[in-house]
């Protein structure tokens, strides 16, 4: 059975990179996989070899609305005549505001397209119970986690809080920020650059900081291999997502060897249980963080992982479940 990985959107972009990835490992492990992608979703075509198309879906990468992106996707779905599976991302909740209703209609069409489908964690799965979506076949495949990296002889200097990942609302700068102590000569550094229109949150960011006499920097687009250095080079790591469902933001700081400070939420709670030790667990509100932060600063020792920890599960137990679930799913 031939899986063909149909990859819609900039390369750069979270969902994209794990799509490439993960074909990238299927490939090298030695199942029959082909890649087709495109940067715009005006361009997808079906896939022309024949088997099954396996899609990497968030709305906001195949249209220009929810109510687009289900459309272009149930089109697909009838051109492969039943036989495609899709991820999906960023499942629709609640903090969605104005747009939860449409994003669970496009994602309820989308999973009604599909043979079968795949979240990132069983949070995800409860998420689509929550919305009344219930998929013919649902499987739950965390997203892997790469080998813990070597920590370096000499940490950074100074005094660094750290965010990593795209700037947009909700992903925690702004709290990060408000945590910080005044005038406590603590660096907030935000890795990575804004998404596409939030560039006034980086203004407000920046003269946040400055009311509160901390310096803030945004890196902007960070090469890859220069990604893990800056990870490692921060005090303090921080994951403080709102509304995290399944985080490659959180999977990079522990591929970096960092024990990053995260929310006491039903996901970050699922992953500590599969990797006891891995994750800082603080109280989710305001205190809880800024008590977090003050005490990781404390004891920058404490936001490193025990060296040669395994975490769970590896790229290639990823690549191996998701081989198992097209198999089952197309005997």
């Amino acid at each position: 059975m031939t899986v063909t990985h149909l990859l819609v959107g900039p390369r750069p972009h979270g969902v994209v990179r794990f799509g490439w990835d993960l074909y990238r490992r299927m490939q090298q492990d030695g199942f029959d996989v082909h890649r087709q992608w495109t940067a715009h979703h005006g361009d997808v075509s079906t896939p022309s070899t024949a088997g099954v198309v396996h899609l990497q879906f968030t709305d906001r990468l195949f249209g220009d609305s929810p109510e687009c992106a289900a459309r272009n996707v149930a089109a697909l779905g009838a051109r492969t005549m039943g036989a495609m599976t899709a991820t999906l991302h960023d499942v629709p909740q609640p903090s969605d505001g104005k747009n939860f209703a449409r994003r669970t209609a496009a994602y309820a069409e989308v999973s009604a397209a599909c043979r079968a489908i795949v979240v990132s964690s069983h949070h995800e799965r409860e998420l689509l119970r929550d919305c009344g979506i219930e998929p013919s076949r649902c499987a739950v495949i965390p997203l892997p986690v790469g080998p813990q990296a070597v920590a370096p002889a000499t940490r950074g200097p100074g005094r660094t809080v750290g965010v990593f990942g795209y700037v947009y609302p909700g992903k925690g700068h702004a709290e990060v920020l408000a945590a910080l102590p005044d005038h406590g000569g603590v660096e907030m550094l935000a890795i990575g650059e804004t998404s596409s229109g939030h560039d006034d949150l980086a203004l407000d960011l920046q003269e946040a900081a400055r009311r509160k006499g901390v310096k803030f920097t945004l890196t902007g687009y960070i090469a890859d291999s220069r990604v893990q250095p800056l990870l490692q080079r921060v005090t303090v790591p921080v994951v403080a997502h709102r509304h995290i469902s399944a985080s490659g933001s959180l999977n990079s700081w522990l591929s970096a060897g960092r024990r990053p400070l995260a929310p006491t939420h039903r996901y970050t709670v699922e992953f500590e249980n599969r990797n006891p030790g891995s994750l800082a667990l603080y109280p989710d509100t305001a205190d809880g963080l800024r008590s977090a932060i003050d005490n990781a600063l404390d004891a920058p020792e404490s936001t490193w992982l025990e060296a040669g920890m395994l975490l769970s599960p590896a790229p290639s137990d990823v690549a191996r479940h998701y081989a198992d679930f097209f198999a089952d799913c197309h005997p």
